[in-house]
């Protein structure tokens, strides 16, 4: 006898015969059944329930700022090419301008700002802000690549001279230094 039907009578003799339960074969086609359903339904997509939600805010906000620097050669034409859209805020579009051009495109803002109408943007105005133009990182153009390296002998006579340099960065300053004066 096994150790589940020696329960089984114990069971049987506490409770009674009609307490008994399901049998194990019902037990285990009930399970069976419900195997794989979710008991909670899964909670709706975060995405839908956001775009619902700020659909009918977002309706009249037409173009952003965004959308509108990587369109900007597009939109405005070649005239405003050099500009640079910086701000969209309450309406009033702020665009960075060189100041050689400035005057010019301060003339040409009711145009610029037609053109942003019909691409869909809704700028009420526009703000000139003059900006000197960038300057281009500076390159030394009077330092020049090493011609030929220095024979050993050349390399030993000049670690030999700075050894009394106690600094490494000092040293390695004064070596490039000396390499160049002798390649000159």
């Amino acid at each position: 006898m096994s150790l589940r039907d020696r329960f089984r009578a114990a069971e049987d003799a506490f409770l009674g015969p009609k307490a008994a339960g399901p049998s194990e074969g019902e037990a285990s086609q009930k399970l069976s059944a419900n195997r794989g359903r979710s008991s909670v339904a899964p909670p709706p997509s975060a995405n839908k329930a956001l775009a619902a939600v700020l659909r009918p805010l977002l309706k009249d906000t037409g173009l952003g700022l965004a959308e509108m620097k990587r369109r900007w050669r597009d939109i405005a034409g070649e005239s405003f090419a050099r500009a640079t859209p910086v701000k969209l805020a309450a309406g009033t579009l702020t665009i960075h301008v060189p100041s050689a051009l400035a005057p010019f495109l301060q003339q040409q803002t009711p145009l610029l700002l037609e053109r942003l109408r019909v691409a869909g943007a809704k700028v009420k105005a526009i703000r000139v802000d003059h900006r000197a133009p960038a300057r281009p990182a500076a390159q030394p153009s009077n330092i020049r690549p090493l011609q030929k390296p220095l024979s050993q002998a050349e390399e030993a006579a000049l670690a030999q001279a700075l050894g009394g340099a106690s600094d490494d960065g000092l040293r390695s300053a004064l070596l490039r230094l000396g390499r160049a004066v002798k390649q000159g």
